[in-house]
């Protein structure tokens, strides 16, 4: 597949497979692309800008309308395109195209918000001296270029996140997918740019490495917006902060449930189950470690053992597959050594299920581990199926070792004592606390992101177009 820069598309010598992670087989390849392209490509949008803000707002919120209603029409291609190359269940990739289609149309609507401005009568400041003859005006104006990162395991509602907010309010984008799963960004970039002038978008693929490198060290870039691991990504924003540029970065997680002795323990166990081993675990703000009172363990993980014999794995194209492929053969060989560490730490495995032979599958496991245990899968962000459960016998014990990693993206907290949980929901460290439900849960328009190594910053629509906007003050003076 080519890749799209202003009004081309362009591809090049050297190719990047991208490989169907149920089977392991190439199923396409995209261009890797040399640096002088990234910089055209960076060229072209900082071109553009004067386009495409001679749109006016109102009509860039009916193009961003438009692009939600191409995204409906071509669900279906979407979402087989997405179950390919990222293995995840066709019925979820499903609901994240309908979702994509959503954040463009949340993008439309909250576009007036963003850029109503104020005006501010300055005679009601007794200083500076002669503000009865002054007014204001504050007002957001668009950054310039955006330059947008994307991961493996959400690439539709990651790219919608990050390119309908920067189009609604003005800003051209330099966009990169993950080299992993990159078609599926393709296509939707070929139906935002049916409505939005050339050079509005453009997207360039190959060396990660390379591009972030360009991304940070062009002075024509003006905000770097990036999903992934908290290693890279911090990496960015530290050279990028100090080459003036803004950053929003929504990094990893290691998102803790907690299990009190008076939870509905059945509601417990259908959330543990879809936060942990939904499309494998392979999701920023998965249930990565169940911290449950002692009271009640032994009932949780029966429930959940029994829980989870009813899932199947197999091919995502399969509407009645549960438990998918990891993304590649590397993820797999993550897997296998978390798993390794934490039995050698002194984790007993209580679970293994059955997964193909075939491609990059591995089996959901439930471990159980000790408060005191120094295992890697309680203090590391864990990309899959591995579900450790840790006994304790105290609410002031439960948070210590919720709050004993470096991430602070999600949590949960399970009781039928709402002043119970918001005590306990007030001492973890995490962007978000949901009482009596699933981590895996986003409101795309309220703000997203987390405390420590899990981010910078907050995403949403509303949110992100805040911060892809600079804020001016006008002051007329009679």
């Amino acid at each position: 597949m080519f890749t799209i820069i202003g009004n081309e598309k362009v591809d090049s010598g050297e190719k990047i497979p991208v490989r169907n992670p149920a089977t392991g087989e190439v199923i396409d390849y995209v261009p890797s692309l040399p640096r002088e392209e990234v910089k055209n490509a960076i060229d072209i949008a900082l071109d553009t800008s004067p386009r495409l803000n001679a749109i006016a707002p109102a009509k860039r919120s009916r193009l961003l309308t438009e692009v939600a209603k191409a995204i409906r029409g071509n669900v279906d291609d979407l979402a087989v395109t997405m179950t390919r190359e990222t293995g995840r269940p066709i019925k979820s990739s499903r609901l994240e195209i309908e979702r994509t289609a959503q954040i463009f149309e949340l993008a439309a609507s909250e576009l007036r918000r963003a850029l109503e401005g104020q005006f501010i009568p300055l005679d009601l400041y007794e200083l500076p001296a002669g503000n009865e003859n002054r007014v204001a005006f504050v007002k957001r104006e668009p950054l310039g270029v955006v330059a947008a990162i994307t991961p493996f395991n959400f690439p539709a509602a990651s790219f919608a996140h990050k390119v309908a907010p920067a189009l609604a309010v003005g800003n051209t984008v330099v966009f990169k997918p993950s080299s992993l799963t990159p078609l599926t960004q393709l296509k939707l970039a070929q139906l935002v740019l049916k409505e939005f002038p050339p050079g509005s978008l453009n997207v360039v693929t190959g060396n990660s490495e390379m591009i972030g490198d360009e991304f940070v060290s062009n002075e024509k870039v003006s905000l770097i917006t990036f999903t992934g691991s908290a290693s890279v990504g911090l990496d960015l924003a530290s050279r990028a902060v100090k080459n003036g540029k803004r950053v929003i970065m929504e990094l990893g997680g290691s998102d803790a449930m907690v299990v009190l002795e008076d939870a509905d323990i059945d509601k417990a166990v259908r959330s543990a189950l879809v936060g942990r081993f939904d499309f494998a675990g392979q999701f920023c703000n998965a249930t990565k470690r169940v911290i449950v009172r002692r009271e009640v363990e032994e009932e949780f993980t029966e429930k959940l053992k029994s829980g989870l014999q009813k899932f199947r794995a197999g091919d995502p194209m399969d509407e009645g597959v549960d438990i998918p492929p990891l993304i590649s053969s590397d993820a797999v060989a993550r897997m296998k050594e978390f798993l390794n560490d934490a039995l050698a730490a002194g984790g007993e495995e209580v679970y293994e299920g059955k997964v193909p032979d075939k491609g990059y599958y591995f089996p959901p496991v439930v471990l159980r581990l000790s408060p005191e245990s120094k295992a890697r899968v309680l203090r590391e962000e864990v990309f899959g199926p591995i579900l450790p459960v840790v006994p304790v016998s105290s609410d002031e014990e439960a948070v210590r070792v919720a709050n004993s990693t470096q991430y602070g993206l999600d949590a949960s907290v399970f009781t039928k004592d709402f002043s119970r949980a918001y005590e306990i929901a007030s001492k973890l460290k995490a962007g978000t606390v949901v009482i009596n439900d699933t981590t895996r849960l986003r409101w795309d328009n309220l703000p997203f992101g987390g405390v420590l190594k899990s981010g910078i910053g907050r995403e949403s629509v509303i949110n992100t177009m805040l911060e892809m906007t600079e804020t001016k003050l006008v002051v007329y003076s009679r």
